[in-house]
């Protein structure tokens, strides 16, 4: 005997197996016992969530001689009848490869001959957005005033595609992602039945990857059943997904957080090695990245992520050991990667160079360079007091800037320390100097608010020392208008000043 696959052996035929739509189920219940039917639903949602199966379900019970609670008996003629690939009475038609207008006018044309079983004849159109512009247009008088015995259910991935002339005659049904804990209980249903033995941890994984759809999630635990041989393995299931080894994948986060290149380019290397897929690697850390922020954020984070203990304590070490933002930055760009990666065949050039990009840091913003400076700082100073003799740092114009932008945001003036980040800066031994670029810097520097916040942050910054803060607005001149006519006043003897405005 032929092998069912699990999403087909274990497909919902009455309305309490159908799992995560529990919206959708309580209303085409409520409509089938108040006998309140409609005549044209659309039902709507990613793959894999119910549509096709809520749709059987519904055109049998509309049929059945006596329901229960709103489901089929499945005992009834009727119910026997209709689960008949014989019968006529549900017609399935997949628009994908059912497209033309010509098809949909010989159904439409078909439509007026009543049921052989039962009160209605029901028609399920799948992947019905691929209907073309002519079948949409001959379906549509047939949707506003069909036959008392026709029912029309027509289902999409793609609600956008749907013409608003087609959506205004139907009862619209949104398919929700079903969530990871529900197909979880469901699997464990299902391996039990089957006398599969398995890790919960392993469920939790499958489920997980199902990314909502029960059937994809199904798929999966299929695949691990062949492979685990009925013992399904949290390792297992990792084989089966071709995912990488957790140990050896916070290996390599903890290069990257550390700014260890080498090390992580040549686990990179180690990796690619035993095969791993390339966007399965860039998915798989960003996911770990993810877990570790939300270990780091969240409290009830060992019940919400469902991961092994071994593999919670040792992503709750990298929490423990590195800051937030930098946790985000190394997520945003291993995420971002995964599109570039769609659209590339040079997929381990991409990897390798976000590798890299992530333990520089590129991109890092202002506040966290002051950040990380102040930790620098009190390292130096916990040295100092253990008794070490640390020489003083040199300092350029730039590195002292980032200690005052820092103050000022500290206390709330982010658009001064933004206005004033391009401006150029020099430091002498008696003087710090802020070249003011424009006019309108210095109307913003010039307003007494603004200036005392300066003022403050400029001596709460102890790298400034003795040093004056000194503020200079630059001339910008025409030197093709302007320069001709003063030397034709002054002759050689003329030096063009382009500062002016010195205030201390």
């Amino acid at each position: 005997m032929a092998y069912t696959s699990l999403y087909r052996k274990y497909r919902p035929d009455t309305f309490d197996k159908v799992i995560g739509q529990d919206h959708i189920v309580k209303t085409l219940t409520n409509q089938i016992k108040n006998d309140n039917v409609g005549h044209a639903y659309i039902f709507t949602g990613t793959r894999g969530t119910g549509k096709t199966s809520v749709a059987k379900i519904f055109a049998k019970a509309v049929n059945c001689l006596s329901p229960v609670n709103g489901s089929p008996c499945l005992k009834c003629e009727h119910c026997l009848e209709l689960s008949s690939s014989a019968n006529f009475d549900v017609i399935e038609l997949d628009a994908a490869s059912n497209n033309s207008v010509d098809q949909i006018r010989e159904l439409t044309d078909k439509i007026g001959f009543p049921p052989t079983v039962g009160r209605y004849k029901v028609y399920i159109i799948d992947e019905v957005h691929m209907l073309s512009t002519s079948a949409f247009n001959a379906l549509l008088k047939t949707l506003e005033e069909p036959p008392a015995h026709a029912i029309f259910i027509l289902a999409t991935t793609e609600i956008h595609k749907i013409p608003a002339t087609i959506l205004s005659r139907c009862l619209r049904f949104d398919f929700r992602l079903v969530p990871s804990k529900v197909i979880a209980d469901r699997i464990r249903f299902i391996f039990d039945d089957i006398g599969a033995k398995y890790e919960d941890e392993a469920v939790e994984l499958i489920a997980a990857n199902g990314n909502g759809s029960v059937r994809d999630a199904l798929s999966i635990a299929d695949m691990c059943v062949s492979y685990c041989d009925n013992k399904i393995t949290y390792d297992g299931v990792l084989e089966v997904l071709g995912a990488s080894d957790p140990s050896k994948l916070r290996a390599l986060a903890k290069d990257v957080l550390e700014g260890n290149a080498d090390g992580a380019l040549k686990k990179v290397a180690e990796l690619t090695e035993l095969g791993k897929s390339i966007p399965i690697l860039a998915k798989d850390l960003a996911e770990l990245m993810r877990n570790v922020l939300y270990i780091k954020q969240c409290s009830d984070a060992w019940r919400l992520i469902s991961l092994p203990k071994g593999v919670f304590d040792g992503l709750k070490e990298l929490a423990d050991a590195y800051p937030a933002q930098k946790c985000l930055n190394v997520m945003k760009t291993f995420s971002k990667l995964e599109g570039e990666l769609r659209y590339s065949s040079q997929h381990r050039i991409l990897f390798e160079g976000a590798i890299v990009e992530a333990c520089l840091d590129v991109g890092m913003g202002e506040s966290e360079q002051a950040a990380r400076i102040l930790r620098l700082e009190k390292t130096l100073n916990s040295l100092k007091k253990s008794g070490f003799n640390v020489p003083p740092a040199i300092l350029d114009a730039k590195q002292v800037w980032v200690h005052i932008a820092s103050e000022l945001m500290k206390e709330g003036f982010n658009l001064l320390a933004l206005a004033l980040k391009d401006a150029d800066k020099q430091m002498s031994d008696e003087e710090f100097v802020i070249y003011l670029p424009d006019s309108a810097t210095m109307k913003i520097v010039q307003d007494k608010v603004n200036r005392d916040a300066l003022n403050r942050a400029f001596e709460a910054t102890a790298e400034v020392g003795e040093r004056k803060l000194v503020l200079l607005e630059k001339l910008r001149l025409d030197e093709n208008k302007v320069l001709p006519y003063l030397k034709d006043m002054f002759d050689s003897t003329l030096e063009v000043f382009k500062t002016k405005g010195r205030q201390e």
